[in-house]
């Protein structure tokens, strides 16, 4: 239902509104972490997932909310990180698993793929004035076209999140072990969860499980990361 070129205009026209609604965070060590880390999550999407990021320009913004436990990425390379998430990333390896996997959501095309199943009119939601709208309901909308926390995708999606985004973030440089204890980091920030067959996120310990099986992959670009870095480091 929905072309990357429509997903694009409306990720970035999305991005604006917020930022316009939203205060943001623009000098400091906090933002100039988003920024490091998103930059190198950025890189790693464009050397995997090239096709799927043609065309992206990257922006990274860091809001200032400290409730807020939560990240998010837009077709067209537009992301944003709120503070709250910031203590349960706990380090940059936990936020580039958590960014990584925002970027996930994008390079599957999530919000399109939900969209096509019918879950969102695409014209209504691209129709829609977002600076008429209430915080609660920017994100809910935001949430159908790439974030991951605010409005759940499928279980099936948020695991393929999880997959690609622990992959992107190891070959980012990031170690992906992290994953695990920053998930459990999540379950208990969500401890009023529903079960997982009532939910469309999968549970925490449904999620540690499937990382641990992808994790001998993600180690591979992991190790082949830091092997290239240090070289680098070597000739210089």
């Amino acid at each position: 239902m929905m072309s990357s070129s429509q997903e694009i205009a409306l990720g970035q026209e999305a991005f604006k509104e917020v930022l316009q609604k939203e205060k943001t965070v623009t000098s400091g060590l906090k933002y100039e972490m988003v920024q490091r880390v998103g930059e190198k999550v950025a890189l790693a999407a464009n050397r995997l997932y090239p096709e799927a990021v043609r065309g992206y320009k990257w922006k990274f913004a860091l809001i200032r909310d400290n409730d807020m436990v939560n990240a998010w990425a837009l077709p067209g390379g537009k992301c944003a990180v709120y503070t709250g998430l910031l203590p349960i990333a706990k380090n940059e390896d936990g936020l580039a698993i958590v960014m990584a996997h925002e970027v996930a959501h994008v390079i599957a095309r999530h919000g399109a793929e939900r969209a096509s199943h019918g879950l969102i009119n695409a014209v209504t939601v691209a129709g829609m004035a977002m600076s008429d709208m209430n915080k609660r309901d920017r994100v809910i909308v935001l949430g159908a076209f790439g974030i991951g926390f605010a409005l759940p995708f499928s279980r099936t999606q948020e695991s393929e999140a999880d997959q690609l985004g622990l992959y992107i973030a190891a070959d980012a440089g990031y170690d992906p072990r992290e994953a695990i204890p920053l998930w459990r980091r999540m379950g208990k920030e969500n401890k009023g969860a529903p079960p997982e067959f009532l939910s469309t996120h999968p549970s925490s310990k449904t999620r540690i499980q499937q990382l641990r099986g992808w994790m001998p992959k993600a180690m591979l670009y992991y190790d082949n990361a830091t092997a290239h870095e240090e070289a680098l480091q070597t000739t210089h």
